[in-house]
């Protein structure tokens, strides 16, 4: 069989432009030059062009398809695998894409009232969260109804720009009108996002993501600004109970280990949530960690640690923020508690009176 250019493009459905332009690259070029001088395709050229469309479905350059054809079976193999990595990383990204959708649908079935705005800055989100949540996290990101649901979003709005005044007019982070400001950050935050490991990681996405920053308009000098005064918050909770002599030590202690405390937050939260008792070894380990910055925090002083534990009962509103909740602080406790007994149990132990006795 020898078809002409035309005869080809019309069997094919490709283009006589098309086939051309295979021509003129090398690709594909006539074998057979009928006496008047048409170039003519013999069943070997046809071959070969399907064996061009064959390789084209697999979104391929024309010169990768070339070098594919003088080339051997192994080289097919390999960009089979190739493809197959791509085709699965298209069909990842379109489930996400598909995710997305859906979760905005359910956003505005609950508010209508959402702007442009929010929606830009909830797809960027979206975009960027698999970097930072694991299927699982974003899976309970989802059960945080005020969440995606706008609520904190729209909240928040007010407040940031109250506290970009604050900054902009250099005002101090202690000072009042500060402070209320970010004790309704704080309990914002907390109402809507309550698991310390999503918070940690959701600050983490906005420290490290301009663009989530330019959304919202938080940037890291923003959020330092906040931290600080949320230990000022603290700080002066504990000054209504304790005297300025006894708080000395909160201030700086909170900030050296600001990020410590968070990661011990997320620790017991797991171990709560995993059902692991908190006289396990695996927990009184970080409980003895908790104890240690505890300890730190008021200059290593018992009677002062005592005061502490009565205004953890008498004030909720430590809890607030940082990843802190009520639960992880009763497991502290009760941790703390269980060695406490422990170690006076060893101390009034018969062999532990007998070798008191002896060495004296």
């Amino acid at each position: 069989m020898l078809l002409k250019i035309g005869e080809l493009a019309q069997r094919t459905g490709i283009t006589v432009r098309t086939l051309h332009h295979y021509d003129k690259l090398g690709l594909l070029t006539p074998s057979v030059r009928s006496e008047a001088g048409y170039r003519l395709y013999n069943r070997h050229d046809i071959a070969r062009l399907h064996r061009i469309q064959a390789l084209r479905r697999l979104d391929l350059t024309l010169q990768e398809i070339g070098e594919l054809i003088q080339g051997d079976t192994a080289d097919l193999r390999g960009v089979i695998s190739q493809q197959i990595l791509s085709l699965e990383e298209q069909i990842k990204q379109n489930q996400e894409l598909r995710e997305r959708l859906l979760e905005l649908g359910e956003q505005l079935d609950q508010n209508d009232d959402l702007n442009m705005d929010y929606w830009l800055s909830t797809l960027e989100m979206m975009s960027l969260r698999s970097k930072y949540f694991s299927p699982e996290d974003i899976a309970l990101w989802r059960q945080q109804k005020d969440l995606i649901s706008g609520k904190m979003e729209l909240a928040m709005q007010p407040i940031v720009a109250k506290i970009r005044e604050f900054m902009d007019a250099k005002i101090t982070p202690s000072a009042p009108q500060v402070l209320v400001q970010v004790q309704k950050w704080l309990e914002t935050v907390h109402q809507s996002v309550p698991n310390p490991s999503l918070l940690k990681k959701f600050a983490d996405m906005h420290r490290d993501e301009p663009s989530m920053q330019a959304m919202s308009g938080v940037d890291n000098a923003m959020m330092d600004y906040i931290n600080v005064a949320a230990i000022e918050i603290r700080y002066q909770i504990y000054r209504r109970y304790l005297s300025e002599e006894e708080c000395q030590y909160f201030r700086p202690s909170f900030m050296r280990n600001v990020n410590n405390w968070t990661e011990l937050f997320i620790d017991l939260k797991k171990f709560i949530d995993a059902g692991i008792a908190f006289s396990d070894p695996l927990a009184l380990k970080r409980i003895q960690d908790w104890r240690a910055m505890f300890l730190d925090a008021w200059g290593n002083r018992v009677e002062t640690i005592q005061k502490v534990r009565q205004v953890h009962e008498k004030e909720p509103r430590l809890t607030i923020g940082g990843g802190l909740s009520q639960d992880v602080l009763d497991y502290a406790v009760a941790g703390m508690r269980y060695m406490e007994t422990q170690n006076l149990a060893m101390l009034t132990s018969p062999k532990t009176a007998k070798k008191i006795t002896k060495s004296r």
